[in-house]
């Protein structure tokens, strides 16, 4: 479809009349959305209903939204054109639902999609089932990409009538107002009405909706397609950054209370992981990982999150079984406890692609300011400290400047201290003594040691090469085993290595470590020690690890040019292990 035409289905060779007794209305609220509305208009004007009304209600566009539904309204009589008088998404709803005369109401934002048979699929659905609201399934869609939110929401994983929301706790993660339809008179015996709020002004009425209702069908059809579109010129999206975050906390905090009201312990468990570890999270993520500095609003936010954890409880674990992610569980904390910074490093460290990670100077003042907000505190549990250490670790081994290389150094001793050895299982030189390290690094250069390939069976060997300048008497190549250096022995010596000349004045060398001789499940990186001193100076890894290949007894890992090995089991127990878990899954009976 071309320009602002919008299709309408003929009726009785005229323009489609209006109902005199819809059996379904449709609140449609715009504001600024001409270049999306006529394809939404066609879309709700195609379903295969018979006596349904499209009820317009603009909040204030500018952009000739209004006039638009007017052209289309005198074509087609089941479209009506209402101008809000109060600004806003919520009372542009609420005014729709004030005019709707329809038996069933359904909702729909003037820039998305209704599928061809959407509407006559809920209203089906309710006029066998007698169910107070029906709910469908839904896309997303950018650009570039389309993706289905409800794959990790189990309770759309089976079609389902007459049930409750406590039979189907997840329900409760899908909370926007335009996937269902509603029965009339269900609607206003419950009360439901959406406040006028900058932010997530859908959230109370639907778990108002959602705990009132005796009986709700379920659809697998997907009834809604929602367009992500870029910017901010969306109702939901006018209003500050922060604005927006106190506007959710409060409506996340009253959905909170309401469900805390009810005492049914699973529909406490599956909203706290809502808090914890999808919405709640993820709203608060999106602030604090954009935030560099403090802010006038930072101690409302804190009170709010504060508000908001206090109402919920925090679940042992998910539906699934799984735990809180634990540097999700301390973002939370952090921000409640006002630490909004420290909040947004660990936000960073969780959701930044590694190869991305901030480096130089941002890292490291990143780094301080979290282990400083750490280091008295018992905000971080042990599962926290150790993904942050492995974190840590990782981010250590990048090239630094030699001023950056200073600053480094000071902060491992920190890590260390706070989040222990983990946080230093790649940097052998972390350990050696300060005023060492301009030698050290100075060594470092002129070894230029590396290891060039990597094979692996029954025995692991590294092939490299390693400046020729006497290095064959003081240096050899071995591994080290971070993760063993608080109890005095971290390295891991070759069983056989072989010294060649590679010209230029180096030399290449081949070191053989047989697989029973090495830690299971253990990083280990490839250094180079000195006989009699101690000294041990990690060595940069090759372009690329090897490619991974089943049946070998060592899994590899490049992170920032160190390779990492990890031995693993023999391939047959491996081989069985699986083969009964999948054996087990298929003895499941289906949900």
């Amino acid at each position: 479809m071309s320009g602002d035409a919008v299709a309408t289905p003929p009726a009785s060779g005229g323009p489609s009349p209006a109902p005199s007794e819809p059996l379904l209305s449709v609140v449609m609220p715009t504001h600024d959305v001409r270049p999306w509305l006529p394809q939404a208009l066609e879309s709700v004007l195609r379903q295969d209903v018979d006596g349904m009304e499209v009820i317009v209600v603009d909040d204030h566009s500018t952009d000739g939204t209004p006039e638009l539904v007017a052209d289309v309204a005198a074509r087609d009589g089941r479209v009506r054109l209402i101008r809000a008088e109060s600004a806003g998404g919520g009372s542009a709803r609420n005014r729709g639902v004030e005019e709707a005369r329809g038996r069933y109401l359904v909702f729909c934002d003037g820039d998305d999609l209704v599928p061809d048979g959407a509407y006559r699929a809920l209203l089906d659905s309710l006029e066998r089932s007698g169910s107070d609201l029906a709910v469908g399934d839904y896309l997303k869609f950018r650009a570039v990409h389309t993706w289905r939110p409800t794959d990790a929401m189990p309770a759309f994983d089976r079609a389902a009538q007459g049930i409750a929301v406590r039979d189907e706790p997840t329900l409760l993660f899908s909370r926007p107002c335009w996937n269902r339809a509603f029965r009339r008179s269900f609607w206003d015996r419950a009360g439901i009405a959406f406040p006028d709020v900058p932010r997530s002004n859908d959230i109370v009425p639907m778990v108002t909706a959602y705990l009132a209702a005796e009986r709700i069908d379920v659809l697998p059809d997907v009834v809604y397609v929602y367009r992500e579109r870029p910017g901010d010129g969306s109702m939901s999206a006018r209003a500050t950054a922060a604005a927006s975050l106190l506007s959710y906390l409060g409506q996340e905090t009253a959905c909170a209370a309401a469900v805390a009201a009810t005492g049914d312990p699973g529909l406490s468990r599956a909203y706290g992981a809502l808090v914890w570890d999808r919405d709640g999270y993820v709203h608060v993520a999106r602030h604090v990982l954009t935030r560099r500095r403090a802010q006038g609003d930072d101690a409302a936010i804190a009170a709010a999150v504060r508000g908001l954890l206090a109402q919920t409880t925090e679940p042992e674990s998910g539906l699934g079984g799984e735990r809180v992610h634990p540097l999700r569980r301390l973002a939370m904390v952090l921000a409640a406890g006002g630490e909004l910074a420290a909040s947004g490093t660990v936000v960073r460290l969780l959701e930044v692609d590694p190869s991305a990670e901030v480096r130089g100077d941002d890292a490291i003042d990143d780094w301080t300011l979290l282990l400083d907000r750490l280091s008295d505190s018992s905000l971080v549990r042990d599962d926290a400290r150790e993904l942050l250490a492995e974190r840590f670790a990782r981010q250590a081994t990048a090239p630094h400047s030699a001023a950056a290389a200073v600053r480094w150094r000071a902060l491992m001793r920190a890590a260390r201290r706070v989040l222990g050895e983990r946080a230093l299982m790649f940097s052998p030189e972390a350990r050696a003594s300060v005023p060492g390290d301009a030698q050290r690094a100075r060594r470092r250069g002129a070894l230029e040691a590396r290891v060039e390939s990597v094979s692996g069976g029954e025995v692991l060997v590294l092939r490299g090469t390693i400046a020729a300048d006497d290095v064959s008497g003081r240096w050899r190549p071995v591994l080290f085993d971070g993760l063993r250096a608080a109890e005095g022995a971290p390295v891991i010596e070759a069983a056989e290595v072989e010294w060649t000349a590679a010209g230029d004045g180096r030399l290449a060398w081949s070191a053989r470590f047989p697989a029973g001789a090495l830690p299971m499940h253990r990083p280990l990186r490839p250094a180079v020690a000195a006989p009699g001193t101690g000294e041990v100076l990690a060595m940069g890894g090759p372009a690329a690890p090897p490619a991974y290949e089943p049946r070998d007894r060592f899994l590899y890992d490049r992170i920032d040019g160190v390779l990492v090995v990890r031995r693993r089991r023999h391939w047959a127990p491996r081989a069985l292990r699986r083969a009964a878990i999948v054996a087990l899954r298929r003895l499941r009976p289906p949900r």
